[in-house]
């Protein structure tokens, strides 16, 4: 496929299973592919899927529990998908940090259920899983990144050993729209008479994305011949979470709104990295995206990592960044 096809992409004419289809992601990949394929959304939540047939009346819903090997298996012979991708996640850093057990189950047990069932699968074979991970696996220091870190080794040692179904993992930062963003729910605090916005640091930095260039990320990564096993990730700028604060605050028109320090929470990093620098010893660089795991290009262990803290853009530009994106 030339590069060009590559960059432009769009998954059509196919069967997608959606796992965790009720999240951000997965209603946001549905909006992407509804049109040109056949969706199943999977996802315990029965009220998210009411609330997403009012809008998209013409999939397909069923629900289930990627901790639940029978209901995955379920899934896949009712509707025998040409792709699935597996959004299920406990993804609040805190979240899982209280409740380790329950991120493991979901974060590490949910995808190898997932993969022995495509394995164990007799009829027609599952042509490409999506993975999605994230940049706290990159030399994690949190439950959820550990756990997120562990799955990509899953899916790149299954990938080693499928004939049948290509394997594609994808590792980002912060989505702009996810569940939990901090954007509504400062907005929120402001409406609701708080006075000041708290911040962990104020040289706290992140990785973040609009959500269209996750699935952007997805598309080009599925459709890349070298991919099947390597992680894909994205080349993004990043913003200082003061900068940020300081935009939403300025969104609301108020003067009087100021920020507060309080103490860094259990599991956070002051930055995020997206790829090691032991890492970029087996790295390839694209037009708009870097591949990991590579034959070894490179000796050099010295390399910086991809890190936030080294490509943050200046307080107007974020400012620039979340109106165009009509954030704020």
């Amino acid at each position: 496929m030339k590069k060009t096809d590559i960059n432009n992409v769009s998954i059509k004419n196919k069967i997608i299973l959606i796992l965790g289809g009720t999240g951000t992601l997965g209603t946001a990949l549905t909006e992407r592919y509804h049109n040109d394929n056949d969706i199943i959304v999977f996802s315990r939540n029965e009220l998210k899927q009411e609330a997403m047939k009012v809008h998209y009346p013409d999939i397909t819903y069923r629900v289930g529990d990627v901790k639940d090997r029978d209901s995955i298996k379920r899934v896949l012979y009712e509707f025998n998908p040409d792709i699935v991708i597996n959004t299920a996640a406990v993804k609040t850093v805190w979240v899982a940090q209280d409740n380790p057990y329950e991120a493991v189950l979901t974060n590490i047990v949910g995808h190898q259920n997932l993969i022995d069932c495509v394995k164990e699968k007799t009829t027609k074979p599952v042509e490409t899983i999506v993975f999605i991970s994230t940049d706290k696996a990159c030399s994690p220091i949190n439950v959820y990144g550990q756990t997120k870190a562990i799955s990509e080794q899953i899916y790149v040692k299954y990938a080693r050993e499928s004939n049948n179904t290509k394997v594609v993992l994808c590792r980002y930062g912060n989505v702009l729209s996810s569940t939990g963003s901090l954007i509504p729910l400062f907005q929120k605090m402001v409406a609701d008479g708080f006075t000041s916005l708290p911040i962990t640091g104020y040289e706290m930095t992140r990785f973040l994305l609009p959500i269209s260039h996750a699935i952007d990320l997805i598309d080009w990564a599925y459709a890349h011949p070298d991919s099947h096993g390597r992680i894909v990730v994205p080349k993004l700028r990043s913003i200082k979470l003061i900068d940020f604060i300081k935009a939403i605050i300025k969104s609301t028109g108020k003067s009087d709104i100021g920020i507060h320090k309080i103490p860094i929470r259990d599991g956070e990093k002051l930055h995020e990295e997206m790829i090691s620098s032991i890492e970029f010893q087996r790295v390839k660089e694209f037009d708009k995206y870097y591949m990991i795991g590579m034959d070894r290009i490179n000796e050099v262990y010295d390399h910086a990592p991809y890190s936030s803290e080294f490509h943050a853009v200046s307080e107007d530009e974020v400012w620039k960044f979340l109106k165009e994106l009509k954030a704020l």
